[in-house]
Order: structure tokens, then sequence, then C-alpha cells
């Protein structure tokens, strides 16, 4: 089955997480605990969200994360390339080296037109949307304890 990697859906999880008040910094401590993602693998996304420009990182006293656009101008699309990088998706679907228009593997014709429709439902989903996933299955922490 075609998704997206476990990383994206942690980096979901993490960005639905940070207050999208754009003053307020969020701890990526309080991240962690919240979506459930470890630490060092939480830095890691973190980095790479950074790196695209979807977060702003503070750090000492007072420091924390913040948004730097609101959750709903930040496509799923965003996030995946961020994560799993700008070639997401570009490959054969069944991962065979030698496949090409020239010599198409048995799903070749499948995944050109395919693919286009995916890239577009990534990007027609926003943060703000995908938040609502944490009720449907990617459940948070509970906030009670």
């Amino acid at each position: 089955m075609l998704s997206i990697s476990q990383s994206t859906g942690y980096a979901v999880l993490a960005l639905s997480a940070i207050h999208a008040e754009s003053e307020k910094l969020t701890m990526a401590r309080d991240i962690a605990e919240k979506a459930n993602i470890p630490r060092p693998y939480l830095t890691k996304i973190l980095g790479r969200l950074q790196e695209a420009g979807l977060i702003t990182a503070k750090r000492g006293l007072n420091g924390g994360l913040r948004l730097n656009r609101p959750p709903e101008t930040i496509s799923l699309l965003e996030i995946v390339k961020a994560i799993d990088g700008k070639d997401w998706g570009c490959g054969c679907f069944l991962g065979l080296p030698g496949c090409s228009n020239e010599h198409p593997c048995p799903m070749h014709s499948f995944w050109l037109k395919t693919r286009p429709v995916i890239v577009k439902q990534l990007e027609n989903m926003t943060l703000d949307k995908a938040k609502h996933f944490t009720e449907a299955g990617w459940k948070f922490r509970s906030e009670e304890g």
C-alpha cells in the first residue's frame, strides 16, 4: 500500500501540536508528550521542518517553536516534501530502478495517471484540516494525564 512515511505522519502531529497563535511558543518537550513522539525522533523531524521554513525555533529561556504561517496555508504536500524530500513519489511505484517511459514496469501507466491526483490531494489538504485526523486515529495523548 502506498502511503506517506511515518516520519511525515509524526510531522503532521507535531505541527498540529504547535500553538496556532504566532506569538505563543510551544516547547518541543510538550509536543513530544502531547503527540506521543520520542524526543530524539521529534528533534530530527523539527530540524527538517525548520529547514523547510515551516517553523521557527527560539532557543533559551522563554524559547520554543512557532508556525511560520497560519495552519490553513500549510499544505500536506509541503510537509511531505520537507520530511520525505522534494522527489517524494517521483520514482517507480514498484521501486524498480530501471523503470522508465522507455522500459515501463507493469504499474507504470497506472502510476503516471495516479501520482498527479495524489499530489493534488496533498496540495489541497492543509494543516488545519489534517489536524482533525488526530480525533480519528492519530490520537494525541490525553490532556488529562
